[in-house]
């Protein structure tokens, strides 16, 4: 794997002009593209990239007595995948809906139900749930955590996988130099941000393709065309993102 300190050589082997090439500035690019691409780039065929596997987590919670969200780790990133209380059992968002249904979550609920805790939603970086115990209780959240920035020289990517590391950094940090106006020749102005954007897509198309994306059924609530409020409407989705 690339160290931070390769990884700054490779650009600058590329970015010549030596405003561009203070270590601390490069490590604040490096890191700021690693935790987007975690979070997921948006490619030219309009889908977003997969999360990356390395990053997958988990960590414990406990609820509040007296209310009824509590904030969600730190390390959280993005995709609240799985809750689960003490025994393993899941926590499911509402019905007809995921975590990130917030709205359907509020439809179900006057978040104020005490009791064991049985549903739960994602809203910006709090966890509602329902019902709320009298004692704080255990869960146990799955999801994808940010990754670790780079500070050392030492230090490798978090991550991204090995064999596409240097690619991807060093075209993404390249791509965002070059597209903030650094020329390179009068008669080539333009020529780096574009080739530099090339490349760093076909590394990520090279990421999605080695990733693949982890699908499951989608399930869609409705409240009409004959469906009972309580209904739900389960389509597979089988199809790759497009």
């Amino acid at each position: 794997m690339p160290t931070l300190e390769t990884l700054r050589t490779q650009i600058g082997k590329i970015v010549k002009d030596p405003v561009y090439q203070v270590p601390s500035d490069l490590n604040l690019r490096i890191n700021q593209l690693i935790a987007k691409i975690a979070a997921g780039i948006r490619m030219p065929d309009g889908s977003v990239s997969p999360p990356l596997p390395d990053l997958y987590s988990s960590e414990n919670i406990s609820t509040s007595t007296s209310s009824s969200n509590v904030e969600m780790p730190a390390t959280f990133h993005k995709s609240l995948v799985r809750v689960a209380d003490t025994n393993g059992y899941q926590i499911n968002p509402p019905d007809g809906g995921d975590y990130t249904s917030f709205q359907l979550f509020l439809n179900r609920t006057t978040l104020t139900r005490a009791g064991t805790v049985f549903m739960c939603a994602l809203k910006g970086r709090n966890l509602y749930y329902q019902g709320i115990p009298a004692t704080p209780a255990t869960l146990t959240l799955h999801f994808y955590r940010k990754p670790v920035d780079m500070t050392s020289g030492t230090d490798e990517p978090d991550g991204i996988p090995e064999h596409l590391a240097i690619s991807l950094i060093k075209h993404g940090v390249c791509m965002e130099i070059f597209g903030e106006g650094l020329e390179d020749g009068e008669d080539n102005k333009g020529t780096g941000m574009k080739y530099h954007t090339a490349k760093f897509y076909e590394a990520m198309s090279d990421l999605v393709e080695f990733v693949g994306y982890d699908l499951e059924p989608e399930y869609f609530h409705t409240d009409s065309g004959g469906l009972d409020s309580s209904d739900a409407l389960m389509v597979s989705s089988w199809q790759t993102a497009i």
